[in-house]
């Protein structure tokens, strides 16, 4: 009883520090665009939790779409930063607009970013072209924030 319950404890102690593991390297990743001062995460789904402070202090907000992708990305090249989040799972950074790759999808040539992805609870860092960070367009709510 006494190995099981170390086993829990050990466990448990791992959970929270995988978490908090998250939070932190998501703040790194986004610490010149958004100001975190004690600010509380959501520790599960912390890009919910960046996705509110993304709303509250990007200069401009657009929702993405097939039909306005090419235009949204010709908007973010006169802005310092962009950010887009698709739902509560991936969190994107454009890192390079004149590297690009076209997509027929979009409708758009998607230029080269890096992206934390969750899946399963667990955070994956990504570098590739857009197309194929925040997939094709479908119905998942993909937002674009940009900052000056």
């Amino acid at each position: 009883m006494k190995k099981f319950t170390i086993v829990l404890i050990m466990a448990c102690t791992l959970s929270s520090q995988a978490q908090n593991t998250k939070i932190t390297v998501l703040k790194q990743f986004l610490s010149d665009v958004i100001q975190f001062d004690g600010k509380a995460f959501n520790e599960e789904q912390p890009i919910i939790s960046i996705s509110k402070l993304a709303q509250d202090n990007a200069a401009e907000i657009i929702e993405i779409t097939r039909e306005n992708m090419k235009l949204a990305l010709n908007e973010a090249k006169s802005f310092k930063h962009c950010l887009i989040i698709v739902e509560h799972h991936t969190i994107t950074r454009i890192i390079d607009h004149e590297d690009c790759s076209p997509s027929g999808c979009w409708h758009a040539c998607m230029p080269l970013s890096k992206a934390y992805i969750q899946r399963s609870g667990v955070l994956n860092e990504k570098k590739d072209y857009l197309k194929n960070l925040i997939g094709r367009p479908d119905s998942q709510k993909r937002t674009m924030y940009l900052f000056k």
